[in-house]
């Protein structure tokens, strides 16, 4: 047994291998990508899906055919695919566990309490509180999975994620996957759906009695003063902010096991709940008459950390002092991002756009701040419908939807359909990699890079003319002054529009050959370059200077420098 240092998506990805998990899917974005690449990089068979909805109907697929399947969903992810959920948990998917990442300090995403929306579903939550943890809890999800028939939900927090920690190492299982179970269609009559709803509910009265002799949750008695309920990453900040209190780590937090945290509570004098960001337990805790306190302790908004603890149950205690407050980094598209191409080109012509949720929602942000909503996953089109229908001629020509092309096929090419019908212009962030049909080899990007053929699936300038939008126009991003042009076009025109702005992803680019340099003695340190808000740029006090480790060579810096002072340089 080797142990090694990870991160908590690399020990989740980890835990996968080592259970024998046949299928990783994941719906990309923030921290499901990261379990993805790293479950791709264990040797498991990975598959990427337009949406969480879509990813949970490819596990259930798999999960009917016998596999064991891992879902990853971004923050936020579970709510917008619970009917997907409940659907794999009336249908009795079995060895198939979904992990999530919730984010109490809204970092990344809004701060959602996943817990509610699995327990709407009616299925099981675990909580791991450190990377050894979520190795280990993906392998007692599936084997939760197929002993009760239901998908078991592993829930981390983005501070949990981001943290590394020792990790022990087994031999990975290869099982084949079981075959195909027969089992009769979900649409049946009301008595049966009655019945399967019955059946759910004691399949979650079976879990809360397996929870008490589960290792899952642990009773740990220290001082009979006070007892603390807690679960994932807050027990490791409770045992620092309190070694003398007596504690219940919950593994298991749905369904609670409400008869656990009694026989606890019955050996202390006060009970406390400490959990983030919602009062989940506390409250199933006092539904079930079981005394209690908690978030009226703590704050409700952002994340607990042990500062906190210690001032809220020892307020005459010494304070430590205070560091200096640092402000936040705020996030920033990366280097080359195609997104700061287009929305640069949207800003020089005032016009103000609604986003989806993702990378593009992060051109709201200053110095660009062309982004007036990022609304959930491909509902742009529809906002910037709704938007143009109240206000009409007050806002044409001014306002513009920016979608991307996984979202596009998610759920806004229905709102695109029917937009068509009326004035207005739509972008499709087109940031996938060239390749398949026609492709005709490797692709080479703008800063010489190499990379083979990804693949283009769908053609969506024929899918957009399909859906009867009588416009299609195809720019590239990077050519600023082209989609200054045609994007001015396409608002000035009676009929409505749609412009592919396609230019692959800056994380895809490898093998670079070529970077940006500033000439200083043409440099008047103007600050237009400033203001595309690229990180590879920044202001000496004598010149503008270019970093040349972080620079990808997408020249749209020397595009909007007046006094050409940044040059392309060629690295070989």
């Amino acid at each position: 047994m080797q142990r090694k240092l990870r991160y908590g998506t690399a020990a989740i990805a980890q835990g996968a291998v080592e259970s024998g998990v046949h299928l990783a899917v994941a719906c990309p974005g923030e921290v499901a990508s990261a379990v993805l690449a790293a479950a791709e990089r264990g040797g498991l068979c990975c598959a990427s899906a337009p949406s969480e909805k879509a990813a949970l109907e490819m596990a259930l697929g798999a999960s009917i055919g016998g596999a064991r399947v891992l879902v990853a969903v971004r923050s936020g992810g579970l709510e917008s695919s619970a009917g997907a959920l409940a659907a794999a948990a009336a249908a009795g998917a079995t060895g198939l566990a979904v992990v999530l990442c919730d984010d109490p300090a809204a970092r990344h995403a809004p701060a959602l309490d996943s817990r509610a929306a699995a327990r709407a579903a009616m299925v099981p939550v675990l909580e791991p509180a450190d990377p050894h943890e979520c190795r280990v809890m993906v392998g007692s999800a599936l084997e939760l999975s197929e002993r009760f028939e239901t998908p078991v939900v592993v829930r981390l927090t983005a501070r949990l994620a981001d943290s590394a920690g020792p990790v022990d190492s087994e031999p990975a299982v290869h099982t084949p996957p079981r075959g195909w179970r027969w089992r009769p269609p979900g649409e049946v009559p009301a008595g049966q759906r009655r019945a399967a709803r019955a059946a759910a509910q004691e399949r979650l009265a079976q879990l809360a009695g397996f929870a008490w002799d589960t290792p899952l949750n642990r009773m740990e008695l220290r001082s009979p003063d006070i007892g603390v309920v807690t679960s994932g990453l807050l027990y490791g900040m409770v045992r620092e902010a309190l070694p003398e209190a007596s504690v219940l780590k919950l593994g298991l937090v749905h369904p609670v096991p409400t008869g656990l945290v009694r026989a606890f509570g019955e050996r202390v004098r006060r009970l406390f709940v400490i959990e983030e960001p919602e009062p989940f337990l506390e409250q199933e805790l006092r539904a079930a008459a079981i005394a209690c306190e908690g978030r009226d302790r703590l704050t409700r908004a952002g994340e607990v950390t042990p500062a906190m603890l210690r001032r809220a149950f020892h307020p005459s205690a010494p304070r430590h002092r205070q560091a200096a407050a640092v402000p936040e980094r705020p996030p920033e598209l990366c280097p080359g991002c195609p997104h700061r191409a287009t929305f640069s080109a949207l800003k020089r012509l005032h016009v103000t756009a609604t986003s989806d949720q993702g990378c593009a929602a992060l051109a709201a942000l200053p110095p660009l701040s062309a982004v007036d909503r990022s609304p959930a996953l491909g509902a742009s089109v529809a906002v910037a419908w709704g938007l143009e229908t109240v206000l009409g001629d007050r806002i044409a020509g001014r306002s513009v939807a920016v979608v991307g092309e996984g979202a596009l096929l998610h759920s806004a090419a229905g709102a695109l359909a029917h937009a068509a019908q009326r004035p207005g212009t739509v972008v499709v962030a087109d940031n996938r990699l060239p390749g398949g049909e026609g492709s005709g080899g490797e692709w080479q990007g703008p800063g010489g890079g190499v990379h083979a053929p990804g693949g283009r699936r769908v053609d969506l300038r024929s899918l957009a003319l399909s859906l009867g939008v009588p416009r299609v126009r195809e720019v590239d991003p990077l050519d600023l002054q082209g989609t200054i042009e045609a994007l001015r076009a396409e608002l000035a025109a009676p009929q409505f529009s749609v412009v592919i702005a396609r230019s692959p992803c800056a994380r895809l680019w490898t093998d670079r050959r070529a970077r940006a340099r500033v000439e200083p003695s043409r440099c008047n340190r103007c600050g237009a370059c400033l203001r595309l808000g690229c990180p590879a740029l920044s202001d000496t006090g004598e010149t503008m200077a270019v970093d040349a480790g972080s620079c990808v060579g997408c020249g749209l810096c020397g595009q909007v420098c007046r006094p050409g002072a940044i040059e392309r340089e060629e690295l070989r």
